[in-house]
């Protein structure tokens, strides 16, 4: 498997200023000093990456490298199989920590990336059955309902596609176990 480093470089041409070490130590979990605490989470925003492949590795590294952030904007991201496991669910910032991910909805909100271009393609079954199981948990563990899960391009103020058109809330709410 290819190394952080080698996938953003064959991936994207604005790291050039970058080398591999500098975009492999921005793939590495920072302190948690540097992190801003949430008060109470509301809401759990769904997001696609956009991209064919990635990993909460990558993202990272691009989020700090690219971006300037201090750390990754989701809290969680679940793989596709392409540098991670299909189904695969890594944890992105920790979920005390103001993420991110929708830009005026990240104090009270956990950001959850499936990988890939829900434009394009749909969700993977392993990443349905996974983003269901993480949904169920988070939902109980915050005393939420399911209208608290919001899809990006539904918050205001944001102008986006992102989950993309084949990644629905009733696909969503469908995926979560009842028991």
């Amino acid at each position: 498997m290819q190394s952080c480093a080698e996938w953003i470089r064959d991936n994207f041409e604005d790291v050039t200023n970058l080398d591999s070490d500098d975009l492999n130590r921005a793939g590495e979990i920072p302190p948690d000093s540097v992190y801003t605490r949430m008060k109470n989470v509301n809401s759990l925003i769904i997001h696609h990456s956009a991209t064919t492949t990635g990993c909460a590795e990558v993202f990272r590294a691009l989020h700090r490298a690219i971006n300037g952030w201090f750390d990754i904007g989701y809290h969680f991201v679940i793989g596709n199989g392409s540098l991670s496991e299909d189904g695969e669910v890594e944890e992105g910032r920790p979920q005390w920590a103001v993420g991110a991910h929708a830009r005026e909805h990240n104090a009270d909100t956990i950001g959850i990336c499936l990988v890939g271009d829900f434009s394009d393609i749909h969700p993977t079954e392993d990443q349905m059955k996974s983003l269901g199981m993480l949904l169920k948990s988070l939902l109980s563990d915050y005393g939420l309902s399911s209208s608290s899960i919001i899809l990006h391009r539904d918050l205001s103020g944001c102008k986006t596609v992102c989950p993309g058109e084949n990644l629905t809330k009733d696909m969503i709410i469908n995926a979560i176990p009842l028991q």
